[in-house]
C-alpha cells in the first residue's frame, strides 16, 4: 500500500508518532503553517498550509486521492479532518461532530440533550452577560481552544472582567464560558470505535498544579492505568458509552475529561461522573502511555480505524504502570536530572527542550512545557513517589 497517500493534520511534536506510524504502510503528507514545524522532515511530503485551511487541504486530498486522514492532540486539525473525511467518505466522524466536540457552547447543548451530568455554565458573548455570575471561584474558559490556553479560576468580581476579555482574546469564535467548579478526582477516559462500535483504551489519571492560582487547571503529568477499583471502573466505563453515542461517534479516538466523586464506601448510588469536555481525536501523550502500559499500539488502532476496519478487541490488563511528566519549574527538571541518574532504565522516551536553567519562567498553558518525558513502572511498585516528585529513592 506504499502508493497509497495519507494525510496528517498538523506537525508539532504530538503527531510526530502518528507520523511515523502510518508512514510504515503509506505515503504520508504532513500540513502546518510553521514551515519549521517538528514533522517537517519526517514526512513525505511537507505542505506549509495552515491546518485551519479545510477546503485548500480538501483539493489537495482528491487531487492525491487520499485514503485516509488524521491528526492527534490538536482539536483545530480533527475539524479538518472531519470535514475532509466527511467530503470524500472516509473513516472519520462527521464535521457536525467534530463542531459539537470543539466548541464547548456546542458541547453543552449535547450534554443537555442526552442528560448528561456537566458543570453549570453561562455563556459569555459580552460584559453585560458577566452579571449573571454572583458566585465565586467560578472557571472562565475560551469556547473552543485546548491545551489549557485561557483556562483560569476567578475568585471574586473584580478580576471576572479581565479574565473574560484574556478568554475572548484567545478564543476562535469570541465565546467565553463561565462553569462552576466541579468536585472530585480528575481523570480522562481513553476510547477507540469503529462503525460505531466503542471500546475503552484506558482511564488516565490526571494531576493538575496544585495551590490557589487563577490557573491552576496546567496538567503537570498523567498516570496509565488509574488506580480504580473495578467497579469505580465499570461505573465510569459505562457512563463514558453513554456520551460516545449522544455525540454519535463512529470512528476514531475520543479523550473524555471527567470529575469523579465517590462517598469512600463503594455505595455507587452516591457515585457521581460529570464530564468536563470530549474531544475527538487521541489526547495528548496518550498513545505511549497506553503503548508501555498495556503493550498497545493505539495510533494503530487509530489508523485503522480511519480506514473503516473492523478492530479486534483491545488488550484490558495493564501489565505495567506509564507515567509522564511534563517539565515546567527547576524543581521538574532536576527531578528528571536526578532519575536520569539514578534510574535512566525508567526513563523509556524523553523530548527535553531545557538548554539552561536561566529559561524557566511562570508557565500558564501546556504550550509553555520545557518536555516531557515517559517512566514505565512495574506493577508491583507504587508510582506514588515518582508522582510526587520524591527524590529519596
Amino acid at each position: 500500500m506504499k502508493n497509497k497517500h495519507f494525510f496528517i493534520i498538523g506537525g508539532g511534536d504530538l503527531q510526530a508518532d502518528l507520523v511515523l506510524s502510518v508512514k510504515k504502510d503509506f505515503i504520508t503528507h504532513v500540513f502546518d503553517y510553521n514551515e519549521n514545524c517538528f514533522c517537517k522532515d519526517l514526512a513525505d511530503y511537507f505542505h506549509p498550509i495552515s491546518i485551519a485551511d479545510k477546503e485548500k487541504i480538501l483539493e489537495l486530498a482528491i487531487k492525491f486521492n487520499i485514503v485516509g486522514v488524521a491528526t492527534a492532540a490538536t482539536e483545530l486539525g480533527n475539524l479538518t479532518v472531519c470535514y475532509i473525511g466527511e467530503k470524500l467518505n472516509l473513516g472519520t466522524n462527521s464535521y457536525e461532530c467534530a463542531k459539537n466536540t470543539t466548541d464547548k457552547s456546542l458541547m453543552k447543548k449535547v450534554f443537555e440533550k442526552h442528560n448528561i451530568n456537566h458543570a453549570k455554565y453561562f455563556i459569555l458573548k459580552d460584559e453585560k452577560d458577566l452579571e449573571q455570575i454572583t458566585q465565586f471561584p467560578i472557571i472562565i474558559k475560551p469556547s473552543d481552544r485546548s491545551a489549557g490556553r485561557g483556562v483560569v479560576k476567578v475568585f471574586d468580581k473584580e478580576n471576572l472582567k479581565k479574565r473574560y476579555h484574556e478568554a475572548k482574546e484567545l478564543s476562535y469564535n469570541k465565546i467565553v464560558l463561565a462553569e462552576e467548579v466541579l468536585k472530585g478526582k480528575q481523570f480522562s477516559v481513553e476510547t477507540i470505535s469503529s462503525h460505531g462500535k466503542h471500546q475503552i483504551v484506558t482511564i488516565t489519571e490526571e494531576y493538575l498544579r496544585e495551590g490557589e492560582f487563577a490557573d491552576d487547571f496546567l496538567e503537570t503529568q498523567h498516570l496509565v492505568p488509574a488506580r480504580v477499583t473495578n467497579c469505580e471502573k465499570d461505573f465510569i466505563e459505562n457512563e463514558i458509552i453513554k456520551v460516545l453515542n449522544a455525540f454519535d461517534i463512529n470512528f476514531g479516538a475520543s479523550h473524555i475529561e471527567v470529575k469523579f466523586e465517590t462517598d469512600g464506601g463503594g455505595d455507587f448510588e452516591k457515585c457521581k461522573l460529570s464530564v468536563i469536555e470530549i474531544a475527538t481525536r487521541v489526547g495528548g501523550w496518550r498513545d505511549v502511555l497506553v503503548y508501555y502500559s498495556y503493550n498497545i499500539d493505539y495510533l494503530q488502532l487509530l489508523i485503522q480505524s480511519s480506514l473503516k476496519q473492523e478492530l479486534k478487541k483491545v488488550n484490558t490488563k495493564a501489565e505495567n504502570f506509564c507515567l509522564v511528566k511534563m517539565i515546567f519549574t527547576k524543581e521538574d527538571y532536576e527531578f528528571y536530572k536526578k532519575l536520569k541518574a539514578l534510574k535512566p532504565q525508567m526513563i523509556v522516551k524523553e523530548r527535553i527542550y531545557v538548554k539552561n536553567d536561566e529559561e524557566f519562567s511562570y508557565s500558564s498553558s501546556l504550550m509553555d512545557s520545557k518536555g516531557y518525558y515517559y517512566l514505565k513502572i512495574s506493577k508491583d511498585e507504587d508510582p506514588e513517589n515518582y508522582i510526587k516528585g520524591d527524590l529519596r529513592f
